[in-house]
């Protein structure tokens, strides 16, 4: 049986976001590099990622991408 991943990129393109099938890990990259990862937990129904929680997958996409625009200036 063959097992579908969520990907999706992000940031005009430089980030990209994989989540195996029934995984509650999302893996991040940015501009071809590992990125650290966040997790979906799904009793508080948020995504947390260095410890900051993000009510949704949206607010988590932008928080990384501010991120790597914080580290550009």
């Amino acid at each position: 049986m063959k097992r579908h991943a969520m990907s999706k990129y992000f940031g005009s393109g430089a980030g990209h976001v994989l989540r195996q099938h029934n995984n509650a890990v999302l893996l991040f990259s940015w501009r071809g590099k590992p990125d650290g990862s966040a997790r979906y937990v799904e009793h508080l129904n948020c995504y947390v990622r260095n410890g900051l929680e993000y009510p949704s997958l949206a607010a988590l996409l932008r928080a990384v991408e501010a991120e790597h625009a914080y580290k550009k200036t």
